[in-house]
């Protein structure tokens, strides 16, 4: 049995994982600082190795993941993740095998792993409280230089205001639903801001319209610089059928309509990071790699 989570910005879920299936599935809110975050992980593994024999804990997590080491570097959905190498720390403790690995390299592992795809080179982009993202090549993970390959996220569009922001804070529900909070006084919550769009309802049609006009920009621009057989879309919205609907209907329109694009959803939906984490376990422990604390001179 295997236990693993996906740390996101407003919840941690985590499963229980036996033949490579989800068996048992939680969530809980998020933690407020890094020291309850590693206390809640301490209470699962010892709540659940009380009536399980647990194998190995993989972990799904925000940010820039060093994944020989558990450091997490760079801004992320949950900004003090990189204050302590929790990781390490839970492979120190508990003696067990433990691999981390970036959420959205774990979304595209997940489909790897359980021979979901059919092309070779693939992009995808994971949708949440912000936008990560992960490029693959004949089913490795093309991380680059600085680990940050495939963080479309941080891609610059300039907003209605003509200044620039990055693609997660434009193209993503709780970002919209923000700026409605603070542009009306809205006290909808996202789904209700959703349903409302396909009523057609003002302001909600236009800012979730706007919304799909950045995510429509994004993907036009990832698909004319990595130029991906597929584009992979995850996160708990690819689950509806009307935002994919929506999208594609976006990207045959305008200047968008001179690229062809291949956009699904990833497999698991939602769960796709925790199945990752477990594809990241397994290849780990398969490879017989171990997490291990980085050298002063490294």
């Amino acid at each position: 049995m295997y236990l693993v989570f996906d740390i996101g910005g407003s919840s941690n879920k985590y499963a229980l994982i036996e033949n490579d299936k989800i068996v048992e599935k939680f969530s809980s809110k998020q933690e407020k600082n890094m020291e309850d975050l590693l206390k809640f992980f301490e209470d699962k593994i010892n709540f659940f190795a009380k009536s399980h024999k647990i194998d190995g804990i993989g972990f799904s997590s925000p940010g820039t993941v060093d994944s020989s080491t558990g450091n997490i570097y760079g801004k992320s959905a949950v900004e003090f993740i990189t204050e302590y190498k929790f990781a390490l720390e839970i492979k120190n403790k508990f003696n067990l095998p433990v691999a981390i690995e970036n959420d959205a390299n774990c979304a595209a592992l997940a489909e790897i792993f359980y021979g979901k795809v059919d092309k070779n080179y693939l992009a995808f982009l994971i949708i949440g409280s912000g936008i990560g993202g992960s490029i693959t090549k004949n089913g490795k993970i093309i991380k680059g230089k600085s680990l940050e390959a495939g963080e479309f996220g941080y891609m610059l569009l300039k907003n209605e205001d003509g200044n620039y922001e990055n693609f997660s804070t434009l193209a993503t529900l709780p970002n919209v639903r923000r700026k409605m909070v603070e542009k009306y006084g809205i006290k909808e919550t996202t789904y209700q801001i959703f349903d409302k769009y396909f009523k057609k309802e003002e302001p909600y049609f236009s800012e979730v319209d706007l919304m799909f006009d950045y995510l429509a920009m994004g993907i036009y621009n990832i698909a004319y610089t990595i130029d991906p057989e597929i584009i992979y879309l995850g996160g708990g919205i690819s689950s509806d059928e009307r935002f994919i609907n929506e999208l594609k209907k976006k990207l045959v329109s305008g200047i968008f309509a001179s690229k062809a694009y291949d956009i699904r959803p990833v497999s698991f939906f939602n769960d796709n990071n925790l199945y990752g984490a477990y594809a990241n376990l397994m290849k780990t422990i398969k490879e017989g790699r171990s997490l291990k604390q980085r050298s002063e001179d490294d």
